[in-house]
C-alpha cells in the first residue's frame, strides 16, 4: 500500500524493470493510432453527427480531405487498438493465477467506467465500454490453443462481414443509411450546442442506439482483432520487429494491394456519386469496414519497417499513456467545440476543424513527452492501475519522489 515504505520500494524496483523490458513497437504503433483515432472522431465532435458520408461539402480540401479519411482511417484505427488490447493480454495474464485474472476483470470494469463517462460526457462513439465487453469474452480464450484462438479470429471477422451484408440488404434504398452513429443527428447537433447538462443529456437520449450500431459494425471485427493479438503476443511479435521483417514486408503488400484500394473504392462510393437512395453509400460503408483490416496490417508492417527510425520514438511517450490520449483528444475538442466551450461546433469547414484536431493531437503528443519525465503513468492510466490492483499507484517517477 502507499503507506508502506516496503511496498513503495518494492513498487518502485518493479516500474524499473518494466520501464527496462518495455517493447517500443506497441507504444509506437499506439501512438500513431491515436492520428487516426482523432481524425475519424473529429466530424462528429467538431461538424456534426450526422457522419461525413452524408456532409455536402463545398470546396475543393474539404472534398479532398474527407476522401482520404473515408479511405485511409475511417474503421482502420479502432482494430489496430483491438489488435494491441490482445497483444498486451499475454503480458497481463502471465501468470493466469486468480489475483491476476480478478485485476484483469477489473481493469475491464475500470475501462466500462471510463468508456461510459466519455460516452456520456464527451463523444458518443466511444470504443472503451465495447472493449470492456469483449475483453471478457477474450478471456474465454487465454487458455485455448493458438489454433482455436486464431480459427476464432477468423470466425468472429466472418461474422461481422454477415452483419455488414445484412446491413446492406436492410438499408439500401433507404434514406440517409450511410449516416452516422444515430438516425436523428440534427437533434444532438443541437444538443451539443446547448450547455453542459443539455449536451449530456441529448447523449443519453440516443447513446443506446450508437452502441447497437457500433455492435453491428464494430465489435466482431474488434473481437477478431482481439483475438489475433493474443495469438501473436504469444510469440512475442513485437517484440524484435527485426525478426519478422518478411511479415511486415507481407503486411505492406496486403495493405498496399488490397487495403489501399478497398478504401479508395470505399471513399468514392459513400461521397462522389449522387446517391439520393443511400445504395453507394450503404455499400461504400460495407466495404470499407469489411476490408478494414487489410489496410490496418499495412499500417502495422510499415511502422514496424521503420521502428528503427528515430522519428518513430517520438511517438511511444503517446502510445504509453494512449487512455489519456484517446480520452484526452475527446476532451480537447468538446471544449473547443460544444455550446459549453468556445461553441464552434458546426462554424467551420472541415479542413479547418481537421487542422484543428490534428493540432490537438500535436499538442498531447508533446504533453505525453513532457508528462512522463516526471511521473510513471499518464492521469487515467494511473486511475485504472490504482483500481485494477486495488492499491494507490506510484504516481511520480522513483527519481522524482526521492528529490
Amino acid at each position: 500500500m502507499s503507506g508502506n515504505p516496503k511496498a513503495q520500494n518494492q513498487t518502485r524496483i518493479e516500474l524499473v524493470i518494466s520501464s527496462q523490458k518495455r517493447q517500443a513497437l506497441p507504444d509506437q504503433l499506439r501512438g500513431f493510432a491515436l492520428l487516426g483515432i482523432i481524425v475519424v472522431n473529429m466530424p462528429f465532435l467538431a461538424v456534426s453527427n450526422i457522419g461525413i458520408w452524408e456532409l455536402e461539402f463545398s470546396n475543393l480540401s474539404d472534398k479532398v480531405f474527407a476522401f482520404l479519411i473515408v479511405a485511409l482511417a475511417q474503421g482502420k484505427f479502432y482494430l489496430l487498438f483491438a489488435f494491441l488490447f490482445g497483444y498486451s493480454l499475454t503480458l497481463i495474464l502471465k501468470s493466469r493465477s486468480t489475483n491476476s485474472i480478478n485485476r484483469y476483470l477489473r481493469r475491464l470494469v475500470g475501462l466500462a467506467l471510463l468508456g461510459a463517462g466519455h460516452a456520456y460526457l464527451f463523444f458518443i462513439g466511444d470504443i472503451l465500454m465495447g472493449y470492456a465487453l469483449l475483453g471478457v469474452v477474450l478471456l474465454l480464450f487465454v487458455g485455448r490453443s493458438t489454433r482455436t484462438v486464431l480459427f476464432a479470429s477468423a470466425f468472429s471477422y466472418l461474422i461481422g462481414l454477415a452483419l455488414l451484408v445484412l446491413v446492406f440488404f436492410e438499408t439500401r434504398g433507404n434514406e440517409n443509411s450511410a449516416g452516422g452513429f444515430i438516425t436523428n443527428p440534427t437533434a444532438l447537433d443541437e444538443a451539443i450546442k446547448g450547455s453542459f447538462l443539455d449536451s449530456v443529456v441529448g447523449r443519453a437520449n440516443f447513446l443506446p442506439e450508437a452502441l447497437l450500431v457500433q455492435l453491428v459494425i464494430n465489435w466482431f471485427p474488434a473481437l477478431s482483432m482481439f483475438l489475433l493479438g493474443l495469438a501473436c503476443g504469444r510469440v512475442g511479435l513485437l517484440s524484435d520487429p527485426t525478426k519478422y521483417i518478411r511479415i511486415w514486408r507481407s503486411c505492406v503488400i496486403v495493405g498496399v494491394f488490397v487495403g489501399l484500394p478497398a478504401g479508395v473504392a470505399s471513399a468514392w462510393l459513400a461521397l462522389v456519386p449522387k446517391d439520393p437512395n443511400g445504395v453507394y453509400g450503404i455499400t461504400g460503408v460495407v466495404v470499407g469496414f469489411a476490408l478494414a483490416p487489410a489496410l490496418s496490417a499495412g499500417y502495422v508492417g510499415a511502422i514496424a519497417l521503420l521502428s528503427h527510425r528515430r522519428f518513430m520514438s517520438y511517438a511511444e511517450p503517446a502510445g504509453r499513456m494512449s487512455l489519456t490520449g484517446y480520452l484526452g483528444e475527446s476532451i480537447v475538442l468538446a471544449a473547443i467545440f460544444c455550446g459549453w466551450g468556445l461553441g464552434l461546433f458546426g462554424t467551420l469547414s472541415l479542413t479547418q476543424s481537421l487542422l484543428i484536431a490534428i493540432g490537438v493531437w500535436v499538442f498531447l503528443e508533446v504533453f505525453a513527452k513532457q508528462w512522463l519525465r516526471s511521473f510513471a503513468y499518464g492521469p487515467f492510466e494511473w486511475i485504472l492501475r490504482s483500481w485494477s490492483n486495488l492499491e494507490i499507484a506510484t504516481f511520480r517517477k522513483p527519481n522524482q519522489s526521492d528529490k
